[in-house]
């Protein structure tokens, strides 16, 4: 009888086993998780997590890359969604998150009739085509993102080896519609590598595209998966780990004696922004600046442009505020819902809060602006605000879309048309459908393919004309700007001017500093800290020494 209960309980245990290992088999050939570090130029830049789900009808790639050092602290959602039996794909979504807050998001979907949706946002801003024609099974593909190579690499051919090509679909710019093309992937050599802390046999697949960088990657020959992904040209490496590397980023912070800063919050209509004002250790009322950020995703460091600014006009006995954005940083508010009149009560807030700061000499108050702010900020009531002066940093054109004229822009597409030499017919309907939804309407918001998008912001653009503005100027300008800024453009700047000669504004200069780009310095790259950009130390002293002629009372044309 003890026999009979002896094998009873090693056929359960068995059982039990066999259902548990069949269970975990299931589970692993249905989801699979990828840990990889990211390096560029042999530093440390941050990791990404993938998976990659096998539901009864769907195959699902998902992935979020985690950058740290990145100028505005960027963290990458990025879904694909193929059905499974035919591997087409279905739809593509990737959000950008910047400071806690979705800044940007592209949505790609892929209709039956073998038409592509692109609807993009990028802050309150949109754009939007639809019925896209495209080859079959397309794909999307970004030569720095991980996860969009792997639905090209479970469908390529490792018995075939050689050169395959497939369809793809490349977005180099949120705004921008993405550009159909070819991709191919070829086999060229057995390696071992050194992966997961042991050696590891793969496949080297070189990727080639037109209009993009040549990549290498190496393909584990026992399961499939990428172990490295290698774009030489840019010096990225993204290469699998077993564990999360430690991603400790510290913030650059201000270090002097000479002035103390603090963070506060200050009302702005129904909402609280917050900010730094850095204040001397100097006794009395003293003169004060205001620095306003232009468009993009940055916090009130402003890349570090304004960080270091701050820190120089405090060393110099200045008060100095900057602020983040409604909706970016500590700042209360919604990114993707800030329209243009919106964002000009709030710098109207944060002046009021200097005026009625007990520090601040209300005689001797400045503005800042940098980008886009500097196309806008002449829309201030400045017979409500006692402003000494305005100086503009790196003057972008505040578009509808994109300033299609900016050299940063036009490289971006003259890429995309490497690509696709229809390109430009894409781009051209992407503006007609775009732009005639935001100009026969006044509602805030319109809903496409399901999505809620805001309109007010680029209706407001396409009415604002910036030069009419400048000419009401009454207040001492000046104007500096890098003659590398790929953001700017040099024609708007000298439309600028032209219009200040003319409407007899004495009180004005532009400067250019050659060599010197749109944040008027370079970029740091210190370990363990997030990169930032290290502003001129001529461009500080320019700022410096106006500031200080126009608070001694010296109003002569610089």
């Amino acid at each position: 009888m003890r026999k009979v209960y002896f094998f009873l309980v090693i056929t359960i245990i068995l059982v039990v086993t066999s259902i548990a290992f069949a269970f975990f088999f299931f589970e692993k050939e249905q989801h699979q998780s990828f840990l990889y570090t990211i390096k560029i130029a042999d530093k440390k830049s941050g990791y990404i997590e993938i998976d990659r789900y096998k539901t009864e009808d769907k195959i699902i790639y998902k992935s979020t890359s985690f950058r740290p050092k990145e100028l505005n602290a960027g963290i990458i959602h990025e879904k694909s969604v193929f059905d499974r039996k035919s591997f087409k794909l279905e739809k593509f979504d990737k959000k950008y998150k910047n400071f806690g807050v979705i800044t940007a998001a592209v949505r790609i979907k892929n209709n039956n009739d073998k038409t592509l949706d692109f609807l993009a946002e990028a802050g309150s801003k949109f754009s939007y085509l639809s019925d896209m024609a495209h080859a079959k099974d397309i794909s999307v593909f970004d030569e720095e993102s991980m996860v969009t190579y792997m639905p090209f690499v479970d469908r390529y051919n490792f018995a075939m080896g050689g050169a395959q090509s497939f369809n793809a679909v490349y977005h180099f710019l949120s705004l921008l519609p993405p550009a159909r093309g070819k991709i191919i992937f070829t086999s060229i050599r057995d390696e071992y590598i050194d992966a997961l802390g042991k050696k590891t046999k793969t496949e080297c697949l070189v990727v080639r595209a037109k209009g993009i960088p040549e990549a290498y990657i190496w393909v584990s020959k026992k399961d499939r998966s990428i172990v490295q992904l290698e774009v030489k040209s840019k010096s990225l490496l993204i290469k699998k780990v077993a564990f999360s590397p430690d991603s400790a980023i510290q913030d650059y912070k201000e270090k002097d004696k000479s002035y103390d800063p603090h963070n506060i919050i200050f009302p702005s209509e129904d909402i609280a922004l917050a900010g730094t004002i850095s204040i001397p250790q100097k006794d009395g009322k003293l003169p004060t600046v205001l620095l306003v950020g232009g468009e993009g995703p940055y916090n009130r460091e402003n890349a570090g442009l304004y960080r270091d600014i701050s820190h120089e006009l405090a060393q110099s006995g200045y008060i100095a505020l900057r602020f983040d954005k409604r909706g970016i940083g500590q700042s209360q508010g919604d990114n993707t819902a800030a329209s243009l009149s919106t964002e000009v009560r709030d710098i109207e807030s944060a002046l009021w809060f200097l005026l009625n700061h007990e520090r601040v000499d209300k005689d001797k108050v400045f503005v800042v602006a940098h980008g886009n702010a500097c196309s806008y900020l002449p829309q201030l009531d400045f017979s409500k605000f006692p402003v000494k002066g305005l100086i503009m940093l790196g003057i972008t054109k505040a578009s509808p879309l994109l300033d299609f004229k900016c050299a940063y822009v036009l490289n971006k597409i003259k890429a995309m048309t490497e690509i696709e030499e229809k390109y430009p017919e894409t781009l051209g309907l992407l503006k007609i459908q775009t732009l005639d939804l935001i100009k026969n309407t006044e509602k805030e918001y319109a809903f496409i393919d399901g999505k809620r998008v805001f309109l007010k912001r680029m209706r407001e653009l396409s009415r604002l004309k910036p030069l009419e503005s400048f000419e009401k100027l009454n207040i001492p300008l000046i104007a500096l700007y890098g003659n590398k800024d790929a953001f700017g453009s040099l024609a708007y700047i000298k439309s600028i001017k032209k219009t200040l000669k003319e409407a007899k504004l004495i009180q004005f200069s532009v400067v250019n500093f050659k060599g010197l780009g749109h944040f008027f310095g370079e970029i740091v790259d210190e370990k363990n800290m997030i990169k930032h950009y290290k502003v001129n130390k001529e461009v500080l002293e320019k700022i410096r020494n106006w500031l200080n002629e126009r608070c001694a009372g010296d109003l002569t044309n610089t």
